[in-house]
């Protein structure tokens, strides 16, 4: 699994998921995320200025009608977050954030001491093991829907509502309703305009004997497979990867940058792209995913109120979007939610836009989403996909 400096990315969930049956209690109740105490007083008076972008619903009238009421919110949960735990804010990710990401969420809230951390492959052992032993846990959760499996399906996950705090109700059509949808990340073909001027619409399109040793896929990264077989069924599925492997025409790189910046392994299966490498380009393909990412409040947390006006920010502060969307220094970061408005990524550039408009473009053609109700299908997808890709 990869994260960036702000979000889960989606390779590996099928560890994740095995992971699950490691857990104390081995459930599925969720029982540690009933009820709140966290409730915002937004009255629900507008209405969401509707647009179907793929599987998400998009409020063009978002700005202007319901980030005044959310933006109010913060102002109250900044002043309770200052007060509780002495300020401290504490996120743990697979890789810490950003000094530059922290220094924007000061701009606004300069009293919250963020301490981050990460943790790579053992940040979910990390949250489970400072519950077991009393210590300071992470106050914010995330991840895609089968990334976060196991932890939700443990209850580390407040069942916040987030609608009181003014989001709209067209955001929680995806997720579980305490999942807030902050971003999108999906599976693309990564390619090198120098060696290749253009990739195939699908995934069978890479078996031409002209692709042999020209196609590369991290071993941790079967999930970029997983929509063909949610289309296709698992037997295609499994036989298209046999196929790929056997015919020499598939690499499996652990990593996939220098190769496909070089051009000796110049198409790399895998998500958005963070190299600046002008020769680069991405492409949605038939059966591509394309997945909401999610934060919300750890259950563990310390600072609840702080974790909550983190997860509105991150998801929805007009100032740090236009950062990310225009600022090279957040390229790392992910594309935000598809449910903003249309302006918010006709606003993008350079290495955002490459991956907005490849994600959203992979979204109009069809792509495959995760959704809480078919998460168990698509975890034992990618464990098929991975048994396929790795033995």
């Amino acid at each position: 699994m990869k994260r960036t400096a702000t979000k889960t990315a989606l390779g590996a969930a099928a560890l994740v998921t095995a992971f699950a049956v490691t857990l104390t209690g081995c459930g599925s109740s969720n029982d540690a995320g009933k009820g709140s105490d966290l409730k915002g007083d937004v009255e629900a008076s507008a209405t969401c200025d509707a647009v179907e972008v793929g599987a998400f619903t998009r409020c063009e009238n978002f700005y202007e009608d319901y980030w005044p009421g959310i933006d109010k919110q913060l102002d109250k949960l900044y002043e309770e977050a200052k007060k509780t735990d002495g300020g401290k804010l504490v996120i743990w990710d697979w890789y810490e954030l950003a000094p530059e990401v922290i220094a924007e969420f000061n701009k606004r809230f300069p009293d919250i001491k963020v301490e981050t951390r990460g943790m790579t492959y053992n940040l979910s052992s990390g949250i489970i093991s400072a519950k077991a032993t009393g210590a300071r846990n992470t106050d914010v959760v995330s991840g895609s829907i089968t990334s976060m499996t196991a932890m939700y399906d443990e209850g580390f996950w407040e069942k916040i509502d987030w609608q009181s705090y003014g989001v709209p109700k067209e955001f929680f059509t995806v997720g579980a309703p305490e999942l807030m949808p902050d971003s999108i990340n999906g599976t693309l073909m990564q390619y090198n305009t120098d060696k290749v001027e253009s990739v195939p619409d699908s995934l069978d399109g890479l078996l031409d004997p002209k692709y042999k040793g020209q196609v590369s896929v991290a071993g941790y990264n079967a999930i970029v497979f997983a929509g063909y077989g949610m289309a296709e069924g698992q037997g295609k599925m499994e036989k298209l990867i046999g196929d790929l492997k056997s015919s020499g025409n598939l690499k499996l790189l652990e990593d996939q940058g220098a190769p496909l910046s070089s051009g000796d392994v110049p198409i790399a299966l895998n998500q958005t792209l963070f190299n600046p490498n002008p020769s680069l380009k991405v492409a949605p393909f038939e059966h591509s995913g394309v997945f909401a990412q999610f934060s919300g409040v750890n259950t563990e947390a310390k600072n609840k109120s702080a974790a909550a006006l983190w997860v509105l920010w991150n998801a929805f502060d007009p100032d740090w979007i236009k950062l990310r969307m225009t600022d090279e220094r957040f390229a790392s970061t992910q594309v935000p939610f598809a449910g903003l408005p249309t302006k918010t990524f006709d606003e993008a550039t350079g290495l955002m836009k490459t991956n907005a408009d490849a994600l959203l473009l992979g979204l109009k053609n069809g792509a495959e989403t995760e959704t809480q109700d078919t998460r168990d299908k698509w975890n034992d997808m990618i464990n098929a996909a991975d048994k396929a890709l790795n033995g």
